[in-house]
This record gives C-alpha cells, sequence and structure tokens, in this order.
C-alpha cells in the first residue's frame, strides 16, 4: 500500500521597520526601510492616516516585481540583506501618516511516498 503525505511548512517569517519614526522637511526624498526574516513570495506596503483604514500602495517580490508599478512611490529589495525600502520622492504635508510593511511568505510543501 502506498501512502502519500502533503504537508505545507512556512519557515519562521518576520518583518520589521528598521527605525520607528522619521521626520523630514517638505520636498525632500525619504526612504523608509523594513527588514525580514525567511523566505517571502512578495512584501506589501500600506499607508494610514489618523482614523482611517490602511490603504494599500504596492508591492514587491523577491525577484524585484513591483505592482502597482504607477505609484507616487517606488520600492526596493536587497535580498543579501533581506530589507526593502519604501522611497517618497518629493515628500509633502500630505504624505504624513503610518507606514506599514506586510510580508506574504512563501509555504514550502514537502511530498512524502511511503511504501
Amino acid at each position: 500500500m502506498n501512502n502519500t503525505h502533503f504537508a505545507a511548512m512556512g519557515s519562521m517569517n518576520s518583518i520589521k521597520p528598521e527605525s520607528p519614526e522619521e521626520v523630514i522637511e517638505e520636498r525632500r526624498t525619504i526612504s523608509l526601510t523594513c527588514k525580514y526574516e525567511g523566505a517571502i513570495y512578495n512584501i506589501q506596503w500600506y499607508r494610514q492616516y489618523q482614523r482611517s483604514r490602511p490603504e494599500f500602495l504596492l508591492y514587491i517580490t523577491e525577484g524585484g516585481l513591483i505592482h502597482p508599478t504607477l505609484s507616487d512611490f517606488t520600492t526596493h529589495i536587497n535580498k543579501t540583506e533581506k530589507r526593502v525600502d519604501l522611497e517618497i520622492i518629493s515628500a509633502k504635508v500630505s504624505d504624513s501618516a503610518v507606514y506599514y510593511c506586510a510580508l506574504r511568505p512563501t509555504i514550502l510543501f514537502t511530498h512524502e511516498t511511503q511504501m
């Protein structure tokens, strides 16, 4: 009799901001950085204004694919240092908000057949 087992295995995934707060002058460029651990499918960025729900901005895959590509923001990933940056070019007062980074982990499936 053959028995086949499938198991979903997630690695220890985590993500956290490098700095809890950034303050800059208007019209300056700012990079917000998050460091991650584990295998990722993508990293997402969100913005939340006071008394509002979080708003999706964009995501980047480990391979560097950015979606959506038409945005007021840009993002970069460094797989070696396991860090991702959200860049706000020419920041305005209206960009003042809480920014969140979140990761979607890669789920690894193992397949084992017993006879």
